[in-house]
């Protein structure tokens, strides 16, 4: 019966986040950024996206068990976060910023060690950024991360409607961060992540590399010197320097050994 509710649960969850990138892409096709992207390139992160709900849902039951059980082990959350009156509002924002920081040292570590680049590399492939280029990443990155990386579950025991409410605010910035839109944020361009802040980060301009790592506020980027604010009209090229990227279906499973690159090639492709 659980195991029944949970795929409920995953189905409900994936038909949900289809809608919502249907209706982006209504917006990138009204407002577009680039209105010439080769179709080829928007077909892409669509198998893309396909691969990594596919292995997701695959190897979840593994991975979520095995992230469990380390939180179990650790004793279940240190800090019991409460939901009641204003502490929800608290705890919404404490989680949000552990959150923020426990991404913005991922996605350092994923672009400064060449293990992690092998798979990351996958998403900066993009050469054309759409609606669902967010979940254009190599499949095996987020297993590894809920087997092994249960850090907010072993820091914090959070109540499911915060986790739920989180969740939402996030998509928002992160999830559509990668929308082919025009839009700046002008002066409040370090305030919050948008499309225009985060194309920085996707740039083939070496200015730009490893600059706006951010899944939500910039905060982390400007404490740590990452940030790079875009001017109004600063809508750089993305993609990979060395003009590689991902093909179809079999490219999203094996990316980190298609053709057998090693690692000390695939460390030269950063184009961020």
């Amino acid at each position: 019966m659980v195991y029944l509710d949970s795929i409920r649960l995953f189905i409900g969850a994936t038909a949900t986040l289809a809608a919502l990138l249907l209706i982006a892409r209504f917006f990138e096709t009204k407002f577009p950024l680039d209105s010439e992207q080769p179709i080829a390139e928007v077909i892409i992160d669509w198998k893309m996206f396909a691969v990594q709900v596919g292995m997701n849902y695959l190897v979840s039951p593994v991975t979520t068990a095995c992230g469990i059980m380390l939180v179990n082990a650790a004793g279940g959350g240190w800090i019991h976060l409460r939901a009641d009156g204003w502490w929800f509002l608290l705890s919404v924002m404490l989680v949000i910023l552990a959150t923020d920081f426990w991404g913005y040292l991922v996605h350092r570590a994923q672009h400064k060690f060449p293990v992690l680049w092998t798979m990351h590399s996958l998403h900066h492939s993009a050469e054309a950024l759409t609606a669902v280029t967010g979940a254009r990443h190599f499949w095996l990155e987020g297993a590894i991360n809920t087997a092994v990386f249960p850090v907010l579950g072993v820091v914090f025991k959070i109540p499911p409607h915060v986790v739920a409410v989180v969740a939402l605010l996030y998509f928002l910035p992160d999830g559509l961060a990668h929308l082919n839109i025009r839009l700046s944020l002008g002066r409040f361009a370090l305030w919050l992540n948008h499309p225009q802040y985060h194309r920085i980060h996707h740039s083939v301009e070496p200015q730009h590399r490893d600059k706006n790592f951010c899944k939500m506020f910039p905060l982390f980027d400007v404490i740590f010197g990452t940030a790079w604010k875009p001017g109004k009209d600063e809508f750089p090229m993305t993609g990979l320097l060395s003009g590689e990227k991902a093909t179809g279906i079999l490219d999203g499973i094996i990316w980190p050994v298609r053709n057998g690159l090693p690692v000390q090639r695939l460390s030269l492709w950063r184009a961020t």
